[in-house]
């Protein structure tokens, strides 16, 4: 049995917390699940369930910004009791996979897996949980059935504060938005299109509405919300800020899209942030 040092432990059992998966880890730095079964047991890190009974975390931007990657990326269902719980996404996108990873321990302390499809960049990120799938159902209404096309917020926007709106605003925008010089949000479901509209005006920006007609053609109606260049760069700026106060190390930009230039450390982003 392989003898690891204290650094490579550590870095196991993190890796653990966040991945849930010893077969995952086992790939990730090429050691033998029985080497990495004694490990982590000797410092108490495998538990048998991580069954969540409640809310690790009020933090309302948590809360807000699981509750827009669920609906922008987000599907559930129940077999048999099995309470499933997947965010789709893309392997390549490692930051953001583990950005997502990392925002559903900090709000529930629920470890979770990330699965890759091989012949695809498809991934997603998959745990199990009864809580939190009828947590997100005191958030959002959808039709279990057609959730693509009829998901939005429970309430009106203007029934949440300030932080929920621009943590939800952050999650729709990193799953079902583009931001680069200027601003898309492009959904078939037309009461979310709605949220998003009056999220970004209650923030007070003045965002434009389009529908794209397509049912001839077979296919749902298209909603989009764009802003401008100028209100697209304010926007980018308060999720640049947004992300640095809960503690991410990364602008929205190379968050969402892995840009190569090197990162701004967080404190020469919030000079470059600050007015």
């Amino acid at each position: 049995m392989d003898k690891l040092n204290d650094k490579e432990i550590k870095e196991i059992c993190e890796l653990y917390k966040q991945h849930g998966s010893l077969r995952q880890i086992a790939k990730i730095k090429r050691r033998s699940l029985s080497t990495l079964h004694k490990y982590t047991s000797m410092h108490s890190v495998i538990k048998t369930q991580n069954i969540v009974k409640r809310i690790a975390n009020s933090d309302e931007r948590f809360i807000g910004t699981y509750v827009g990657l669920w609906m922008g990326d987000g599907t559930q269902y129940n077999d048999r009791n099995r309470y499933t719980i997947k965010i789709c996404s893309n392997k390549k996108n490692v930051k953001l996979n583990k950005f997502v990873q990392d925002i559903i321990y900090r709000t529930f302390g629920k470890r979770t897996r990330l699965m890759e499809v091989k012949t695809t960049n498809q991934a997603y990120i998959i745990f199990k949980s009864k809580f939190i799938y009828s947590f997100i159902k005191d958030y959002s209404y959808f039709d279990e059935t057609r959730k693509t096309y009829t998901v939005k917020l429970k309430k009106r926007a203007g029934s949440y504060n300030l932080p929920f709106l621009k943590g939800c605003l952050l999650g729709l925008v990193l799953s079902d938005g583009y931001l680069k010089d200027k601003f898309a949000f492009n959904v078939t479901s037309s009461r979310l299109a709605k949220n998003m509209l009056n999220i970004l005006k209650k923030l007070g920006y003045l965002p434009h509405c389009s529908i794209t007609m397509r049912e001839k053609e077979g296919f749902k109606n298209l909603y989009s919300i764009r802003l401008g260049v100028k209100q697209s760069n304010k926007l980018r700026l308060l999720l640049d800020r947004f992300l640095l106060d809960i503690g991410v190390d990364y602008s929205f930009k190379g968050l969402k899209y892995e840009y190569c230039e090197k990162e701004c450390t967080p404190s020469k982003r919030l000079e470059l942030l600050t007015p």
